[in-house]
């Protein structure tokens, strides 16, 4: 478990699956952004296809 910050914007445990390195994910998108309350922000992200 590890606990991710994305400064100015939220905090979160997470427990999900890693890769030894971010070139394994490939490029991301953000695809939604929706507030859940003053402090809490939930961003909603798409993997895009390799090429």
């Amino acid at each position: 478990m590890r606990i991710v910050e994305i400064e100015g914007l939220d905090i979160q445990a997470d427990g999900g699956t890693h890769v030894a390195n971010t070139r394994e994910v490939g490029r991301i998108r953000i695809v939604d952004y929706k507030s859940k309350g003053r402090i809490n922000k939930r961003i909603e992200i798409a993997l895009d296809p390799s090429p």
